[in-house]
């Protein structure tokens, strides 16, 4: 591995000691982290929405039976969800890619891969969840 920051891989792959002159900005640290953090506060404020609403967990599939503000709530987190799985899947790896072959932009390297931990760990956070919800959450 060369040393004193130099590209590994034939100029391809920035080698960690690349990074680590840089210092982060507190803003592109919020940013990075956002998204994973909000999907799960919106999937825990569900759960525990559709327990007040509900007087338990709901025993079927889908959201028939919900009042109105729980049935938008469970909308909102599925969708957010939905989204930020699918920009995580297809969207990131194609953004980083980019990074990574652009020399000015490889900076922003840690920012997505940020993103991307942020991501798996709010995933890892919700299996803890009660099991009657996370039932009905993947159904």
């Amino acid at each position: 591995m060369p040393s004193g920051g130099g590209d590994v891989a034939g100029g391809w792959l920035p080698s960690l000691a690349f990074y680590s002159h840089m210092k982060a900005s507190r803003t592109g640290i919020i940013v990075s982290a956002a998204p994973g953090l909000l999907s799960l506060g919106l999937f825990y404020s569900l759960a525990i929405h559709m327990r007040s609403a509900l007087g338990g967990w709901p025993s079927g599939i889908g959201e028939a039976s919900f009042p109105p503000a729980l049935a938008m709530h469970a909308n909102i987190t599925s969708s957010y969800f939905w989204i930020t799985l699918l920009v995580s899947f297809f969207t990131l790896p194609v953004a980083i890619l980019v990074c990574l072959l652009v020399s000015r932009w490889q900076r922003l390297v840690p920012y997505f891969a940020l993103y991307a931990f942020m991501f798996v760990v709010s995933i890892l956070l919700m299996q803890f969840a009660p099991e009657p919800f996370l039932s009905w959450w993947r159904d």
